[in-house]
């Protein structure tokens, strides 16, 4: 009988979102969805789970789905760096992500978040957020303490929040801030070496035939018409950015991260297939230009003297150095101090020169991150109950199951889980294969959203009992799992019971299986 505990407890119950029948009611409009979890409730939204309240506004250009979210419970999402480098680059990483934000949020909202009403978004533009996944995911626990050990350390210039731009390798050295987005310098974002980054990105190359690039550059409009020559102009540290110098029939002139920018935009849409270009390694590169740090040389690769063909033996080489802006923190020169010993203050005192983490009591209660934004749907579902607003109006407390949302305008269709206010039944619980002690598969339908269990029986005997589980309505389908092969289930009969529950009532159904010897 232990044997057979082991197998019931992997019983697996997936409902997929089957209705038992269309949705006749059409969907009701509002201006704002609000869904909120009751504690201990975890959201999902695409591929993420979140902890906040997830917000669906409507937009002239689609919904824009926010979370609103305490500032810790925020950074412990960030997506940045591995959760298996060093304690010290991590803490290091986490002081410069809440100050980030911090300098973030006394700026204002701007860009995308000024247009659709949130503070900061979950991409790489601002810093990368993935919900609880990564609390949840290997290495959570570390990079949870990286984030509860510095809590409220701030990098501060003159008493307010630094700009702590950072960036995951700088190829051997920063760069100074007004060397690649021009402007005032600031004298915390100079140029800095960052030594024995063990990077896939520290030195690249990538390879265009002239062809290539001439109708890069056109599509991108720096040229009009013949294409000559182009080169770079390095200048030293603090002296401005270095410039492309673009020769043709019109001649152009752009700094490195402008033409990165356009080479990044138009290299994938006009060449799919030949960029981003491979990596030594057989990988592809993350983007086409991965820094503002480069050369550009003409090369002759295969000489041709047709005619027709003669430009065919040349290319454009670029070779550049490190990957994002190289502004502020190398990520990867992080871990390689902190690798050597360096404690997080000590890092972050290296790339923010003269700046050392201090208790600051800066950020709101609450902030709004900006999730999406021009999305024509999305599904948002719970493992518990939740209280759906609606225009700041209560439309349903604690309630179980998927919501689904719609454009409508420039306003939101939001439309609520199958039967959502009527009782759960179940029926039709039967098997659908053969009972060998290895894989039983049995079915049943689900009638409104609820939380769904299963309980094996041998005689009166509970054998085997899986967690409850908040299902949709529709089909369900419930598996017991017997991969363990040195555990196989005794021969002979067995019950199991599915049972169903809201806060509208419960049910329960039984089916007989026969386990048949191998």
């Amino acid at each position: 009988m232990r044997e057979l505990v082991a197998i019931a407890l992997a019983i697996a119950i997936i409902l997929p979102a089957t209705p038992v029948e269309a949705q006749e009611t059409p969907p009701a409009v509002y201006d704002t969805i609000e869904i909120v979890p009751a504690e201990g409730t975890v959201l999902r939204w695409g591929d993420h789970q979140y902890g906040g309240t997830l917000i669906v506004r409507g937009a002239s250009d689609g919904l824009v789905v926010t979370e609103v979210i305490e500032p810790e419970g925020y950074l412990l999402g960030i997506q940045e760096v591995p959760f298996s480098w060093p304690i010290e680059s991590l803490r290091a990483q986490a002081v410069a992500a809440r100050t980030y934000l911090a300098w973030t949020l006394r700026r204002g909202r701007a860009g995308a978040g000024s247009t659709y009403g949130f503070d900061i978004c979950a991409t790489d533009q601002c810093q990368v957020y993935g919900g609880l996944d990564q609390v949840e995911g290997p290495g959570g626990e570390q990079w949870a303490l990286a984030v509860t050990s510095t809590e409220s350390e701030v990098l501060l210039t003159n008493g307010v929040p630094a700009q702590t731009l950072y960036s995951s390798t700088s190829g051997g050295r920063t760069r100074s801030v007004q060397d690649v987005f021009g402007g005032t310098a600031l004298p915390y974002l100079q140029a800095v070496a960052s030594p024995d980054e063990v990077s896939p990105f520290v030195d690249w190359e990538v390879r265009f035939d002239v062809f290539q690039l001439r109708e890069i550059l056109s599509e991108a409009g720096v040229i009009e018409g013949s294409f000559l020559g182009i080169g770079v102009i390095e200048a030293v540290d603090g002296a401005g950015p270095w410039l492309v110098d673009v020769e043709g029939r019109s001649t152009g002139r752009l700094n490195t991260w402008e033409f990165r920018s356009a080479v990044n935009r138009w290299a994938p849409r006009l060449y799919p297939e030949d960029f981003p270009g491979p990596r030594p390694d057989g990988r592809t590169y993350p983007q086409t230009i991965l820094s503002p740090t480069f050369s550009i040389d003409f090369e002759i690769v295969q000489p041709s003297f047709e005619p027709d063909s003669i430009w065919l033996g040349f290319e454009w080489v670029v070779r550049g150095h490190g990957w994002g802006h190289l502004v502020g923190m190398s990520q990867y020169g992080a871990r390689a101090m902190a690798e050597a010993g360096a404690t997080y203050d000590e890092i972050l005192n290296h790339f923010y020169t003269g700046l050392e983490p201090e208790q600051s009591p800066l950020l709101p209660d609450e902030i709004e991150v900006g999730l999406a934004w021009g999305a024509a749907d999305a599904a948002i579902s719970a493992d518990g109950p939740i209280t759906v607003l609606a225009d700041g109006e209560p439309v349903a407390e604690d309630v179980l199951g998927s919501w689904s949302f719609s454009t409508a305008g420039d306003r939101v269709a939001a439309a609520p889980p199958e039967g959502i206010g009527l009782p759960p039944t179940l029926a039709n619980l039967e098997p659908t294969s053969a009972p060998t002690g290895r894989a039983i598969t049995f079915t049943g339908t689900l009638s409104a959203a609820a939380e769904v269990r299963v309980i094996v029986f041998r005689g009166a005997e509970v054998v085997g009992i899986t967690e409850w589980r908040v299902r949709d309505a529709g089909d369900v389908i419930a598996v017991w799992d017997g991969s363990f092969r040195d555990r196989i289930a005794s021969p002979g009969a067995y019950r199991v019971m599915m049972e169903a529950r809201s806060g509208e009532g419960m049910d329960h159904l039984f089916t007989t299986l026969n386990m048949i010897p191998r």
